[in-house]
Parts: C-alpha cells; sequence; structure tokens
C-alpha cells in the first residue's frame, strides 16, 4: 500500500543526480560516471538547494598498486577546495577474519580521506554527505567501504567519516587516487525529503 506521504515525495527517497559536466570520466546520461586511467574525476553542479543531504556510490574503484589512497575533496565553480586544515577525517578498518585492523586520521588536511586499495581488486563503497550546498553548517560525510577480494583473510571493511572546518557552500565534488590511475564508477543521489 503506498502511502500518502510516499506520494507526496514522488515514490522514492534516492533521487539519481546528473552533474552538469564531468572532467575525466563520461556520464551514461542518468549520472552514473565512470571513469578510467585517471588520478580524479570530477563532478560539477551534483549539490543544489533541492537536498539537503547526499549518498556518494562508488563502483569498482581500482587504484593502480596496493596502498593507493582514495580521497576527496569538495569543489564549488568548476574548482576543488584543497586548502589544508580545511578538512578532518578518520577511518578504521578490519579483516573479514578479525585478523587484522588499522585506523588512523587527518585533523588538518587537504582532502577527506576514505580509504586504500589492499590488492588490484578495488572497492566499492556507500558514503553519506551532510549539508554541502548549506552554509547554516559545515560539510560532513560518513560511510564504508569493502575490498572485491574473495579470500576471506584478506578481505576487509573500513568505515570512515570526517567533516569540513569551514562553511562554503559547495556544488560539486572529486575522487582523487592518491598514487597512479584508477578506474570505476561514482554516482550521486539526493535524498528526497
Amino acid at each position: 500500500m503506498t502511502k500518502a506521504r510516499d506520494l507526496a515525495n514522488g515514490g522514492f527517497g534516492l533521487v539519481l543526480i546528473k552533474p552538469s559536466s564531468v572532467v575525466n570520466g563520461t556520464d551514461n546520461g542518468k549520472g552514473t560516471v565512470s571513469f578510467s586511467g585517471v588520478t580524479s574525476v570530477s563532478l560539477n553542479d551534483v549539490f543544489n538547494a533541492t537536498y539537503t543531504n547526499y549518498k556518494m556510490i562508488l563502483n569498482d574503484v581500482t587504484p593502480p598498486s596496493p596502498g593507493a589512497e582514495i580521497t576527496f575533496r569538495m569543489r564549488v565553480s568548476g574548482s576543488d577546495n584543497s586548502t589544508s586544515g580545511n578538512y578532518m577525517w578518520g577511518k578504521i578498518g578490519l579483516e573479514f577474519d578479525g585478523s587484522a585492523s588499522n585506523g588512523n586520521g587527518g585533523a588538518s588536511a587537504t582532502s577527506f580521506n576514505i580509504d586504500f586499495n589492499d590488492s588490484a581488486n578495488g572497492i566499492s563503497g556507500a558514503f553519506d554527505i551532510y549539508t554541502p550546498f548549506v552554509t547554516t553548517d559545515v560539510t560532513r560525510f560518513s560511510g564504508v567501504s569493502q575490498s572485491h577480494r574473495t579470500d576471506y583473510t584478506n578481505s576487509w571493511f573500513r568505515t570512515s567519516a570526517g567533516n569540513m572546518t569551514v562553511t562554503t557552500s559547495y556544488t560539486g565534488l572529486t575522487l582523487i587516487c592518491g598514487s597512479g590511475n584508477m578506474s570505476g564508477s561514482i554516482s550521486v543521489y539526493g535524498y528526497n525529503q
């Protein structure tokens, strides 16, 4: 049975957002952006006044070598905010068999660090991004990623979170590979309220 409140918001909670333009990637026409052999991929104009909070989905993001960091920066008017000290973040991970865990953070960073690759098998993840467009609160994020390994002892997940230290209105973001080139896809959804 469809409730009146579901009809009022179009019947769905997440809306895939089509970027106005993409740097180093290809939009499939609906908003999912694929990329291959790039150091970064930027999505312009995915945040606006229509939605307050958003979800970023990463699929099979494959850095070239173990230990390559995956980060992202907030973006406005076609430019990234790369100012040192504008980002704070922390992350912690655990192998599926519980044999190893690790965590670290950045108190004065130039981007949000969300994961690093332990192998060439890639990662996928879902991350909520809170209030990126409004200036009444800082932009924050939280989410979980996991490896694509099929062996139990080397498979892992990581959870990460962070916030900006400035109340800038952002309209886009840039996903970055810390060393070498990456491939995969990225989508941004707005939470329909």
